[in-house]
């Protein structure tokens, strides 16, 4: 219908960071993904933004390619770290870093959990 307006909720944009955070991880451009599953950038682009919305068969073929099972895509878009910035700031950071630096982290993280660390 032309002039429909659709309301972005804040699972689309869930869903936009973690894809997001899914192509980078893999360390895909948002051009390369969408050549791999027939769009264009700019369209990734709107999904990663929530500018537009996925259909199911969209998603489904970006979860193929990335190779990451549907269903545990769309419960990853429920975990608390998908609705929050800053968290998926620190799960973006978690995945650039050296894996000898993790160690280290799950220690400082550990011990501010506990509210061990002044």
């Amino acid at each position: 219908m032309a002039g429909k307006t659709t309301l972005v909720t804040d699972y689309d944009k869930r869903l936009g960071r973690l894809l997001t955070m899914h192509r980078t991880r893999q360390g895909l451009s948002q051009k390369a993904l969408a050549r791999a599953v027939g769009c264009s950038f700019q369209q990734i682009q709107k999904y990663e933004c929530a500018g537009n919305r996925m259909s199911v068969s969209r998603l489904h073929q970006i979860c193929k390619y990335l190779e990451i099972p549907m269903g545990q895509f769309l419960q990853e878009s429920d975990a608390n770290y998908t609705q929050d910035a800053k968290r998926m700031r620190i799960m973006r950071n978690l995945d650039k870093m050296d894996p000898r630096h993790i160690n280290a982290v799950i220690l400082i993280t550990d011990a501010l959990a506990a509210n061990r660390m002044p």
